[in-house]
């Protein structure tokens, strides 16, 4: 319909997008291929691959005159969804205005008019899955709910664990402990994540349990499978799904040739995020694939294998790597291969150390894709090329102390001076939110109870006039957060007070110490005098509506929660309005396990039922209590523009920022093993050792390469996801012992870190870390 020419030059003069193929021919190639043609695109960082995905399904639209609800596109989290189809919408109305104008599509005014961009089906594999599901009445009870991970995790520890009274047994630890291949002790809460995690792989690598079951003839298997059973038995009587069961409906649905409806007007399938696809997400692809080929339409995947983060999820970055072999065999296709490898995000200094990088580890090519060349830098101006620097200290105090400063110069000063290059943050369109800062783990404190850098940043920030704040909310574990221990000890109070109900009950000690700290917490509120007024006016409020009730009446926790935070007033910081925001979905999602959802019931005058206060206890608060309801940062539309950011590198990932710092050796001051695995693997790991004892019952078959390698494998690509955030500046930081070494015992001693410049074969390329200008 509109003509390839005019549909490049509206992009530009429109768009701000110049796609001619003299200019990007690699992402003209990608965006203008036939409709029938399949691709493997590897798209690296900074490659603009949204830009192509959502330019490619405008060209589908336009060009090839598909309507949009016969597309449908899939990326990894719902916030990158929202992005893109955000942006479909908002590109594919601009162009269409602009076509309707155009005379020379006159006769199609009315038709282009019609064009409803809201109609391309875009989101996560399991939001589309619970979409078409529905539209398509083949949800057993339209009644289903979908529940998030940290309801499958207490609804594991209670259902699985504790009915089972499996929370102290010797064989089902045994057998957890072998699965993970490590013999350390387990709390309720690890064991719990460590069934979901076998639990899922059932389901993401397709294994044949009768053959699982058969192999592992040791007794805490057996206990193992009862658990997981009664979990996912529970969850079915009480019209629950998880992710995995969902994704499972919805391949044996397609399988079943249940959905022909949906399948039938498919033409194009595009994945984003490929390399964390797993065999179960793979499947349900290519079940959707094969209809689209047949409807004369093609499969487009895209990702990096390099930026593949997400082992302990389940995902298997060789499904990305041998994608053309896969799809050839399955769907007798031959996607054509593209390597977006032109990088507009960081300056050439950045994408040279980036490249250096991920060619130091010779046995890591191996586990790359075939043909992906380096990454080609496409802001080559002088003036903007900043060296890449380094900050390291004899101890983490001086570090913190001395960062703080950098930031401070840079955010609120005349900048930092280096080389020529001027380091500031512009007066008026820059700000805090411009920096972040990433690590391996954003916790303020480690397992001893020591304060980390996250932490020792933040106070050092907060010294400035004006301070300068600091967003991680993700720096403490929820339950022990000082507001959310305020509200939960409130809510207690409330609801169960002086703890009779609780008192009664088999509660894991680790719970019980923790609802004796949320009270305390909520009666020392309650007996300060600034706050005494506000909160008789509160309970006086909870016993008035309690006289109130008539009969048999329902009182929303979530409700309890707002009128406690109506009576503190001076709660607006934006990390407590995220954890405030958490514990109302967490309730909220909680409440789906309860036979009384999040309420307590309540009779005539003062009569609290007594079951509802039961199931509040072991639905809500005791898995906040031991740490099983975690933050979701994409549940915040926006990351706050007025802070640094400090975060893991994780939840970095599709993020970028003028100025990135990575702590690369914070932590590490000698060379003890029990940090190894976070800078130079000794073992394969928990999720490494899972895939090697799982996979092979799975059809994907044992993976090639040995479990410690994949370890380095994914180490590596976690420090290159890190330092390729950057667009500006990149600073690594860390303690002199990971730059020089240590002495011990007369002797100098190294610390191997993937991170500075190690290989795997214990071979230091930046020797002394002399690659970068130290400050």
């Amino acid at each position: 319909m509109i003509e390839h020419a005019d549909f490049e030059n509206i992009v530009l003069d429109e768009l701000n997008r110049d796609i001619r193929h003299s200019i990007n021919s690699k992402q003209n190639k990608a965006i203008f291929t036939p409709l029938d043609t399949s691709l493997f695109i590897a798209a690296g960082p900074g490659s603009g691959k949204t830009t192509v995905m959502v330019l490619k399904i405008l060209k589908f639209v336009f060009i090839d005159n598909i309507h949009p609800s016969s597309i449908i596109a899939t990326t990894f989290t719902r916030k990158a969804a929202l992005e893109l189809k955000s942006r479909v919408i908002k590109w594919g109305n601009k162009l269409k205005n602009e076509f309707r104008r155009n005379p020379k599509y006159f006769y199609f005014r009315d038709y282009l008019k019609s064009i409803d961009f809201k109609k391309v089906t875009i989101g996560t594999i399991d939001s589309i899955s619970e979409e078409v599901l529905r539209k398509n009445n083949h949800l057993e009870n339209s009644s289903y709910a979908i529940i998030e991970d940290f309801i499958a995790n207490s609804a594991m520890i209670k259902i699985g664990l504790i009915d089972q009274k499996l929370q102290n047994d010797r064989q089902l630890k045994s057998f957890l402990n072998h699965i993970r291949g490590t013999e350390s002790r387990l709390n309720l809460s690890t064991m719990s994540q460590m069934l979901l995690e076998i639990k899922d792989r059932f389901h993401h690598d397709r294994i044949d349990l009768k053959k699982f079951i058969e192999r592992y003839e040791h007794p805490g298997a057996q206990k193992a499978f009862k658990s997981i059973t009664c979990y996912e038995d529970d969850l079915k009587k009480r019209s629950l799904l998880d992710f995995s069961t969902l994704e499972e409906e919805f391949l044996r649905k397609l399988q079943n040739n249940e959905l022909h409806n949906f399948l039938g007007h498919i033409k194009i399938v595009m994945v984003d995020e490929y390399q964390d696809t797993n065999l179960l997400q793979e499947s349900i692809y290519f079940e959707i694939a094969e209809s689209a080929v047949k409807n004369g339409g093609s499969m487009i995947v895209v990702g990096d294998d390099d930026q593949s983060l997400y082992r302990f999820r389940g995902a298997t970055v060789d499904l990305f790597k041998d994608f053309k072999d896969r799809t050839g065999f399955r769907l007798n296709l031959k996607p054509h291969f593209i390597n977006l490898s032109k990088n507009y995000r960081s300056t050439e200094n950045i994408v040279d150390f980036c490249n250096s990088y991920i060619h130091l580890d010779e046995k890591f090519q191996k586990a790359r894709v075939k043909g992906k060349g380096s990454i080609i830098p496409a802001r080559k101006k002088p003036y903007e090329n900043f060296p890449v620097l380094g900050m390291f200290r004899d101890d983490i105090k001086t570090l913190a102390t001395d960062l703080a400063d950098f930031i401070h110069e840079v955010v609120q000063k005349d900048g930092v001076n280096i080389n020529g290059f001027e380091i500031n943050i512009n007066e008026k369109e820059g700000s805090p939110g411009d920096i972040a800062f990433l690590c391996s783990s954003p916790l303020e404190q480690d397992f001893k109870g020591n304060s980390r850098i996250p932490y020792l940043l933040k106070d050092e920030l907060c010294k400035f006039n004006p301070q300068i704040s600091v967003f991680n909310p993700r720096g403490q574990h929820l339950g022990r957060i000082p507001l959310i221990e305020l509200i939960c000890g409130l809510i207690l109070e409330c609801i169960n007070p002086e703890s009779e109900v609780q008192k009664t009950l088999k509660i894991p000690q680790n719970a019980i110490l923790r609802f004796k700290a949320w009270r305390a917490k909520a009666l020392n509120y309650m007996d300060h005098p600034e706050n005494t007024g506000n909160i008789l006016i509160f309970k006086d409020t909870w016993k008035y509506e309690l006289k109130q009730c008539k009969g048999e009446t329902e009182i929303s926790i979530v409700d309890i929660i707002s009128k406690i935070m109506k009576l503190m007033p001076e709660i607006h910081d934006d990390d407590e309005l995220v954890y405030v925001e958490v514990i109302t979905k967490a309730i909220t999602q909680t409440g789906l396990c309860s036979d009384f959802g999040a309420n307590i019931i309540v009779g005539n005058g003062y009569e609290i039922n007594r079951d509802s206060v039961i199931e509040a206890i072991w639905n809500i608060f005791v898995p906040i209590a031991l740490g099983a309801v975690t933050i979701d940062l994409d549940i915040l539309k926006d990351i706050p523009k007025n802070r640094v950011n400090i975060m893991s590198i994780h939840q970095s990932k599709g993020l970028e920022f003028p100025v990135v710092i990575v702590d690369v050796g914070s932590d590490f001051k000698m060379n003890f093993s029990y940090h190894s695995f976070r800078r130079f693997p000794g073992t394969p790991g928990k999720s490494c050792t899972i895939e090697d004892k799982m996979r092979e019952f799975s059809p994907i078959g044992k993976p090639s390469r040995r479990g410690l390698d994949r370890a380095f494998d994914d180490l590596i690509r976690q420090y290159f996801v890190a330092f390729s955030r950057a667009e500006n500046i990149l600073l690594l930081v860390g303690l002199n012992s990971v730059k020089k070494g240590y002495y011990f015992n007369g002797d100098t001693r190294y610390i191997p870190n993937v991170a500075t410049g190690w290989d795997r074969d214990m071979v230091w390329h930046w020797k002394g870390l002399e690659n970068i200008i130290h400050i």
